[in-house]
């Protein structure tokens, strides 16, 4: 955005708008503008939403900001509901950017940066603050700040409460001002990649490399996949499905702390770079919409800097050091892993048996003898334990998100806090009979550490929500959840 733009450019991007472009009763739009947003010359600080929260006034503005754009027309590119649609809806016909979000992609982080930035641009002028920026829930560094920010609960009243939603129905009650679970927020397997892509196969930061973007795509980067789908899926409701996800306001925190955690890979150094030798994903366009209704493209060479190219900093400042920093131990990068050519592999049965597996309102336990895989100790720095369930299948309007346990023994209840949590089966974004994959090396380890894993067998447990469950018991409707998820088979791979 620091460019000028030359005069055969205006000419096409002119010659672009003059096609026509409606937006519901909005005018045609004359020209597509490419910002340059450093002509604000004010540096907007992203805080930590529990220092930003010490000031009611700066509450104020923010509720303020999403009452104003809830009132507006959904047709109006400045409503609520309209940036909601950018990233997912149902409703027919499109409007311009409707269903353009980004995921299981190497585009997933640009994308999203774009999409926030104007959002933010839009939320202040709304709120009248013209110092208001938008701040990030940071649940993963601090323990107590994992529950839910008080304004987002409190008072539990959506008509005088813009930033409640009451449609947070997940894993766990956050409404009631439960933590999420420390695992599911942890980014020490995103930030062991130093690569930003992977290809056709294997692991990376940022995700897959594509020639251009998608709604759903099976490439995800670690971060992708956590802590960002598993915050999604704990916190459930509008939340865990992408075409409602953005109509939460917490939506928009959380997505700001993944922004954040992208600038804090960056700085760790050790070849950790963005792909700015890939021309597709520099170049390739986006469109989004400013505080003034216009239509702006944008592409990711636009947003490599927030400083100088889009006026926003975080007040973390382990995303400004240029110098590798040390993280907090729930984020500790000193074991860098790497890809082995020749992957180990073990696919977990029912008792051998070639069968669909379909997740109800019971417990499903898988398991294998993994002789091969558990020989080694995974403790070992070049090590990385995948497991991968393969086919999977859901209602994708109502995609329940099952938690996961390693070796949970029989008659030891479930609990999120236990050594054997290993996470959710996020189905967040993830296409129709794609394969889900989560890192769970961490967990594997600290089970082998424990001496919780015995023998050369190795179990999976998949557990119906738990919440939900009690949801549906607190509404006198029968405890039983209709085969929800359905899938071919499970494997741990070991690499």
């Amino acid at each position: 955005m620091s460019h000028e733009l030359s005069r055969r450019q205006v000419l096409k991007l002119v010659s672009y708008a003059s096609a026509g472009t409606a937006v519901g009763s909005v005018p045609l739009i004359s020209r597509f503008f490419v910002e340059k947003a450093n002509a604000q010359t004010a540096t907007f600080v992203r805080e930590n939403i529990y220092t930003f929260m010490q000031s009611p006034a700066k509450v104020a503005a923010l509720r303020r900001g999403v009452q104003v754009m809830k009132s507006r027309p959904a047709n109006n590119p400045t409503s609520w509901a309209y940036q909601a649609n950018i990233h997912g809806t149902t409703i027919r016909p499109l409007l311009a950017s409707w269903n353009t979000c980004d995921h299981g992609t190497f585009f997933f982080f640009p994308w999203h940066r774009m999409y926030l930035y104007y959002f933010e641009r839009i939320l202040r002028q709304a709120s009248g603050d013209s110092t208001l920026a938008l701040p990030y829930w940071n649940y993963s560094d601090v323990g107590a700040q994992r529950v839910l920010p008080a304004p987002f609960r409190i008072p539990a009243n959506e008509s005088t409460n813009s930033l409640y939603e009451s449609d947070r129905t997940g894993n766990i009650n956050v409404n009631s001002g439960a933590a999420l679970p420390a695992t599911i927020v942890g980014y020490a397997s995103a930030f062991r990649r130093t690569n930003f892509f992977h290809t056709t196969t294997g692991s990376s930061f940022g995700g897959r490399r594509v020639s251009q973007t998608s709604h759903t795509a099976s490439g995800k980067g670690e971060l992708e996949r956590r802590p960002h789908d598993q915050v999604h899926a704990s916190i459930g409701g509008l939340m865990g499905n992408p075409i409602t996800a953005a109509q939460d306001p917490i939506f928009w925190l959380h997505h700001a702390n993944t922004d954040r955690l992208w600038e804090r890979w960056l700085r760790q150094g050790g070849g950790r770079v963005n792909p700015t030798d890939d021309i597709d994903w520099m170049n390739d366009t986006f469109t989004f919409f400013d505080e003034n209704r216009n239509a702006v493209r944008m592409s990711a060479r636009n947003i490599l800097d927030t400083a100088t190219q889009l006026n926003y900093i975080y007040d973390d400042p382990l995303t400004r050091s240029s110098n590798a920093v040390a993280l907090s131990p729930n984020a500790d990068i000193n074991s860098q892993r790497t890809v082995a050519s020749t992957p180990e592999e073990v696919a977990v049965s029912a008792n051998g048996q070639e069968v669909t597996f379909v997740l109800g309102d019971t417990p499903l336990t898988l398991t294998a003898q993994a002789q091969n895989l558990l020989a080694r100790t995974v403790l070992v720095e070049d090590s990385t334990v995948t497991l991968n369930v393969i086919e999977v299948e859901y209602d994708a309007e109502n995609p329940l998100a099952y938690d996961i346990y390693i070796n949970l023994p029989q008659g030891v209840a479930p609990n999120p806090n236990s050594p054997y949590y290993a996470g959710i089966l996020s189905l967040f974004s993830l296409h129709q009979q794609g394969t889900f994959s989560l890192d769970i090396t961490d967990v594997v380890s600290e089970l082998q550490r424990r001496n919780l894993i015995a023998g050369n067998s190795i179990a999976i447990t998949f557990v119906p929500p738990q919440e939900k469950q009690r949801n549906r018991r607190r509404r006198g409707r029968p405890n039983q959840v209709q085969q929800a998820v359905r899938f071919s088979g499970v494997t741990i791979t070991r690499e």
